[in-house]
């Protein structure tokens, strides 16, 4: 944990690189292109600065940005940072019958888009997860793409609060 941006922004390339690579998942090639935007004047000038590198990235580029994330319910091994956002919304202790819905509607959904389901599940529950997940399988892939990135904003921006404070 870092407790101001000053630290941040006295870090070098591979520094940085290593304490926010993983914000994230498992995607440090971002924190690696925010770095050429030090420096960061506020966290949400950082948050803004990494949401750009997302944006101007290639589609395939964001694809394997989303595809990085694990499922939700899934009973894999996951970054440890998921692992901790999942069971504070409960999805570590499903029924047998709840974890084969989410399995269900995982698939549905991966099957229509192609890429797994992503939520920031921070403050939500496995009730208001479930009913995002019917309702998001009902979009479009072009709209889903964008909810997808922003959705992995949000889950970035919770975990650089909780780094940077």
């Amino acid at each position: 944990m870092i407790s101001d941006l000053n630290g941040i922004n006295e870090l070098n390339k591979v520094e940085f690189i290593q304490k926010l690579g993983w914000v994230y998942e498992h995607s440090p090639w971002i924190a690696e292109r925010s770095w050429e935007y030090k420096p960061f004047i506020s966290l949400e000038d950082l948050k803004q600065k990494m949401e750009v590198v997302v944006q101007n990235a290639s589609l395939s580029e964001q694809l394997q940005l989303i595809k990085s994330h694990p499922d939700l319910a899934a009973r894999i091994d996951m970054a440890e940072a998921s692992v901790k956002e999942q069971s504070a919304a409960g999805l570590n202790s499903l029924s047998p019958d709840e974890y084969e819905e989410f399995h269900a509607l995982n698939n549905q959904y991966k099957e229509k888009f192609g890429f797994p389901f992503i939520f920031a599940v921070r403050g939500s529950d496995k009730t208001v997860i479930k009913a995002e997940m019917k309702r998001r399988i009902g979009l479009d892939q072009a709209n889903e793409l964008k909810e997808a990135i922003k959705q992995i904003h949000l889950i970035a921006s919770h975990r650089l609060s909780d780094f940077i404070n």
